[in-house]
């Protein structure tokens, strides 16, 4: 029995699984950070996800949770300040 393509061309894959999340309800972003692939960035409640279909048809995910909480607004200042020559007063 023959592959689907979708199995093995790293763009049918791609699209795919940006259909995939579309039916679903997921809200996503196709991005390009990576000189090896294209990523796909999803955000649930209290997740995100990082998606990463590599060049050569492989899947890498990444899940991030919520620790749960908000912070004010103070705490642009220390993500700035940890993460940007950008300072913030």
């Amino acid at each position: 029995m023959a592959e689907d393509a979708s199995e093995t061309n790293p763009l049918k894959k791609l699209l795919a699984l940006s259909d995939q999340l579309k039916t679903a309800g997921i809200a996503h972003d196709v991005t390009r950070y990576r000189e090896d692939g294209v990523s796909i960035i999803a955000s649930v409640p209290g997740e995100r996800w990082e998606i990463d279909v590599l060049d050569d048809g492989e899947v890498v995910v990444e899940i991030y949770k919520s620790q749960g909480g908000c912070r004010g607004e103070e705490a642009l200042k220390d993500l700035f300040e940890r993460h940007s020559d950008i300072e913030i007063e």
